[in-house]
């Protein structure tokens, strides 16, 4: 019989989640950690054009890279109905932005580059399978113009090992409390996600549950993996500053370059 607190506890991560996701993550710093990648892009003197959002959600950064002018702009998630929503919203506002369901291992979108890959929201930890991720980093680089720019962050160890997920919030019509459970020998973090949400206008509230998991990665290994991939130039810092993350950082903002030429 399987333990009941094993992280390696089935997931059901984005089930039910993606309809309130937006009005959940409201407060979420998408325009300032966009603007730390940009000028993390401007001081390697590039000016890209082309954006790939790398697990992009419901498109709330592809959309804030389409009104600053990029063109164009594709954006790819693992969870359908994260997807079904960023279409659904990017056809409401007229936006141009190519949206499509693809797992990172398996990326595959013809002939495409881009000159910019921004990854947001520690998506990149959600991938526990150190090969898949590994193959992820090797398809994205393929996806990469020669001189491209690959921005993204990760929740470093730190964060998750001392319940970064922990939290219990109340806003407006959605109630939400989170458990963390961190596994040291395996890095990975299983978050148990109970959510209310009462309906405005019959006051009725609605119950769900989700199982979400992230795996903690080392700095030697992601410097290791992109390397192997192809991905030269690479800079850390910690929790989207202008140093180097120490021990205690709980998010790492990743700088990268694709080699001119190749």
């Amino acid at each position: 019989m399987s333990d009941p607190s094993s992280p390696l506890k089935e997931a059901n991560q984005y089930d039910s989640l993606p309809a309130i996701y937006d009005a959940l993550m409201g407060g979420v710093p998408y325009s300032v950690w966009l603007a730390r990648m940009e000028r993390a892009v401007r001081e390697r003197d590039k000016s890209p054009r082309s954006v790939l959002d790398v697990a992009c959600g419901t498109g709330s950064l592809s959309e804030i890279l389409w009104r600053r002018g990029y063109r164009p702009v594709v954006g790819f998630d693992i969870a359908p109905k994260m997807i079904q929503l960023a279409q659904t919203k990017a056809q409401a506002r007229s936006y141009g932005i190519s949206y499509s369901v693809m797992d990172i291992a398996e990326l595959e979108l013809g002939e495409q580059q881009f000159d910019w890959l921004v990854s947001v929201f520690d998506s990149l930890n959600y991938v526990t399978d150190p090969i898949k991720l590994r193959e992820g980093l090797r398809r994205l680089f393929a996806h990469a113009a020669p001189g491209a720019v690959f921005t993204f962050d990760m929740n470093g160890v730190y964060a998750l090992r001392h319940g970064l997920f922990t939290q219990h919030e109340k806003n407006g019509p959605i109630e939400h409390d989170w458990k963390a459970h961190w596994d040291e020998d395996q890095r990975l973090c299983r978050v148990e996600m109970d959510f209310w949400v009462t309906d405005p206008h019959t006051s009725t509230r609605r119950y769900f549950h989700e199982t979400h998991l992230q795996r903690g990665y080392t700095l030697a290994e992601m410097k290791t993996w992109l390397t192997e991939a192809g991905w030269t130039q690479i800079e850390v810092f910690g929790n989207y500053g202008d140093r180097a993350p120490n021990s205690r950082s709980d998010r790492w903002l990743f700088v990268c370059e694709k080699p001119e030429g190749i």
